[in-house]
């Protein structure tokens, strides 16, 4: 999911980690987190990388497009995005997608219709 969303997994993996480092000591011991905790954490900080801290400018700018399916993702909007890594790669409900994401499920399945017809076009 965090490299769908950021576009580079090691940028996403070093989001992660940050994330994981600071909500520690508020999780307590490892096992005192649920798995939805785990998952809503993570997601939080890449929302946060991308909206809030202006972390990752390599985002706003479209790549170059090689043919490869990596490019053809990073140029999808950040919604495409989105519901791409919680509907297809999570396997959330449209109902669950939107709670974690807070956006209606509405929005979140046109934007995976619409990633998967831009991505149809550019031939994956």
């Amino acid at each position: 999911m965090g490299l769908v969303l950021i576009g580079n997994q090691k940028t996403a993996d070093a989001i992660l980690r940050d994330a994981f480092n600071m909500a520690a000591e508020a999780f307590g011991p490892p096992d005192g987190a649920s798995e939805s905790d785990i998952f809503r954490l993570g997601f939080d900080a890449f929302d946060n990388a991308v909206h809030r801290r202006g972390k990752l400018v390599l985002l706003g700018r479209p790549m170059e497009k090689d043919g490869n399916l990596a490019s053809g993702v990073h140029n999808l909007t950040y919604v495409e995005r989105l519901s791409i890594s919680l509907l297809l790669v999570e396997e959330m409900t449209p109902r669950e997608a939107a709670v974690m994401s807070g956006r209606p499920p509405q929005v979140l399945e046109k934007a995976l219709v619409d990633a998967i017809n831009k991505l149809d076009a550019e031939g994956f």
